[in-house]
């Protein structure tokens, strides 16, 4: 059976959510040109697609659906 921890899903939501934080700050200061209302904008997004992304990391570890087991080298 595979199995991640809690710790696994909330450490890979923070990698990612900080490298598409920090792409998102520059996309929207370049069209903006405002590099506080940038970061504000960036920040409260990336909160709120912060708990979307582990809420629905944790529902598609208990989908069971195109998981396989391996098997062990004979």
């Amino acid at each position: 059976m595979l199995l991640e921890t809690r710790k696994r899903t909330i450490t890979r939501m923070i990698t990612y959510r900080i490298t598409a934080w920090l792409f998102t700050i520059v996309w929207t200061y370049m069209f903006t040109g405002d590099i506080a209302n940038a970061t504000g904008f960036a920040t409260a997004l990336h909160i709120l697609l912060s708990i979307d992304y582990y809420i629905h990391e944790r529902i598609w570890l208990k989908i069971k659906w195109g998981i396989e087991r391996e098997l062990p080298p004979t």
